[in-house]
């Protein structure tokens, strides 16, 4: 996995006024600079109003006053740190997502506050994030961090729903509090080996991350997954990321006649990976989880010839309408962004389906201009959305207030001599099967 560092900060956009604050020493410590600024603000708002009142007489104050309360809007995301790789574009997407929304004039008159704070890939700093956005009263958290069980149940016990953004972990299936905008894990084990046998395969090898527990925990549920759809289990093994070569793990799955190689790991790791097994004369199936996937497989060894992966969302390069108005939005206020391999995957698109699935939940909770935005409305109309798609990009969501919301539905796709596409025309799989 890619190593990049980078100074912790806890910023809030939108609306201008608002205090600025970072926070230092990896996102521990802060620095508040809310005084100075706020009486410079004072003074040019002043300034700005009597302009105003002296051009414009009473109808202008009366029109800056249009807008309703801002909506909070917490973000912890893993923006540095071993994690940052796949997940640090996201944060810039949740951002250009609330620029662009408060450039039209919010949700139904009210802007968002976004407030970003980086854990720093560190489980510690991810709780601290939590209990600092609970004290700013923030009515919804965008998880953007694969270290959301470090404050889980913290964020139950507040009481503020946790929207995904990054939604692999265990609470989306299992805590009512935590509201995923596409496939949730439950499922996602059965997913890879549904979609190891639309490769064709009857085989299969897994090549589990060393650096997390739970990633061994990938091998029974493959083999009972595989047992149940006719894709047996050949070869396990743990890959590290710290591992100069993975000859051994291919040619292993190699002499087991492997005709599928699972890879659960990050895009950087899976293509060394690839690297290795071609170098052996090893050619599967590669499958992936299409949640980590970057344009870097699509021109790596091995996997630029035949690569598979299940999406719990629609994937980031589909020829479809609301992918475009993403690339649109994201291009303007963040350019060049979506053309860096190293950073662009998934993840970040699924930052802006979260993004969506706020916007849903705002309108559907009869908040209205003149009402005063709170968790219990934001919840209220999440609870209340039902076989919502986000503009296409998300299966069905239907959530029922106080139960778990599992999404057993995915997108397939592949890449075929460098060629990215959805398979079937991008229809969904909807299974929950043996693994979950």
């Amino acid at each position: 996995m890619t190593f990049q560092w980078h100074q912790a900060e806890r910023i809030q956009v939108e609306p201008a006024s608002a205090g600025h604050r970072v926070v230092v020493d990896k996102g521990v410590s802060r620095v508040m600079m809310r005084f100075g600024r706020f009486l410079g603000a004072v003074a040019m708002l002043l300034a700005v109003v009597v302009v105003q009142l002296a051009m414009s007489g009473p109808s202008s104050a009366k029109s800056a006053s249009a807008h309703g309360a801002p909506i909070k809007i917490g973000v912890i995301c893993s923006c540095s740190g071993p994690f940052a790789a796949d997940i640090a574009a996201a944060a810039d997407v949740s951002r250009a997502w609330a620029k662009s929304l408060n450039a039209s004039g919010g949700i139904d008159g009210h802007k968002v506050q976004l407030i970003v704070d980086d854990d720093g890939s560190n489980p510690g700093t991810s709780a601290a994030d939590l209990r600092a956005l609970v004290a700013d009263h923030v009515d919804v958290i965008v998880d953007e961090t694969i270290l959301d069980a470090a404050w889980a149940s913290a964020a139950q016990a507040a009481n503020v729903p946790v929207v995904g953004g990054n939604f692999s972990g265990t609470p989306y299936y299992t805590n009512p509090d935590f509201y995923p905008s596409g496939q949730t894990n439950d499922s996602i084990v059965y997913a890879n080996v549904v979609t190891a046998k639309k490769a064709g395969a009857k085989t299969l090898a897994d090549f589990y991350c060393a650096e997390a527990p739970q990633c061994a925990q990938s091998v029974p549920l493959i083999r009972a997954a595989g047992a149940q759809l006719g894709v047996r289990d050949v070869a396990d093994a743990s890959i590290s990321a710290t591992a100069p070569n993975y000859t051994a793990q291919c040619v292993a799955a190699q002499q087991a006649h492997a005709q599928a190689l699972f890879i659960g790991d990050s895009a950087s790791i899976i293509v060394r990976v690839g690297a290795d097994c071609t170098k052996q004369g090893y050619d599967p199936a590669y499958i992936t989880e299409g949640t980590g996937f970057s344009t870097l497989l699509s021109s790596a060894p091995g996997t630029r010839t035949n690569l598979w992966s299940d999406y719990p969302i629609l994937p980031f390069f589909a020829n479809k309408a609301p992918v475009k108005a993403m690339d649109k939005v994201v291009d303007r206020y963040y350019p060049g962004l979506r053309n860096n391999p190293n950073n662009w995957s998934e993840y970040a698109a699924q930052a802006w389906t979260a993004g969506l699935l706020i916007q849903d939940a705002v309108k559907a909770s009869g908040l209205g201009p003149h009402g005063t935005p709170s968790a219990a409305e934001i919840r209220k109309g999440l609870d209340s959305l039902k076989g919502d798609t986000l503009d296409g990009w998300s299966p069905p969501l239907t959530f029922k207030a106080g139960k778990p919301h599992p999404v057993d539905c995915w997108f397939t796709a592949r890449v075929h001599n460098g060629q990215a596409s959805l398979v079937d025309g991008g229809k969904l799989t909807c299974e929950k099967g043996a693994s979950s």
